[in-house]
């Protein structure tokens, strides 16, 4: 079982990034379906490299998901859970953002995903960048509210 496939567990530090990255695969597949009803699509370069750049998006958002549940249960250094979530919610954040823009795209519509802004981003650009830049130790168990 991987990043994609696990199943949702409520109230746990990684459960924004499996609503995330299964929102953002979910929506990706709808979007696919339809550019493939579409016959010009399929052979619009755009469109090919577009499908390409959200599915390796996807597979980040995964790998960091799964990398970031690996340090929540080896009970890892705080520090580094805390990035470590934050990586991976940003980057399940960054897939589903990229997967309904290129719907909207694709398909002229938007699906509306309920609670996928409300969790401030930008914060955890800032925890990881002054971790990684200044070796600023984020508060001790914030990985909770990430």
């Amino acid at each position: 079982m991987n990043a994609l496939t696990q199943p949702i567990v409520a109230d746990q530090p990684l459960t924004k990034s499996q609503h995330d990255l299964h929102n953002a695969r979910s929506l990706l597949d709808a979007t696919l379906r339809f550019v493939r009803q579409q016959a010009q699509a399929t052979s619009d370069p755009y469109v090919i490299s577009r499908v390409g750049d959200l599915h390796i998006r996807i597979e980040v958002a995964a790998a960091l998901l799964e990398r970031a549940d690996e340090f929540l249960n080896s009970h890892e250094d705080d520090t580094e859970i805390s990035v470590a979530i934050a990586e991976s919610h940003l980057a399940s954040a960054d897939a589903l953002n990229a997967v309904s823009n290129a719907e909207f795209e694709l398909t002229g519509q938007r699906t509306v995903l309920h609670g996928s802004l409300q969790d401030p981003l930008r914060w955890k650009l800032h925890l990881i960048g002054n971790f990684r830049l200044n070796g600023i130790h984020p508060h001790k168990f914030s990985y909770v509210t990430y």
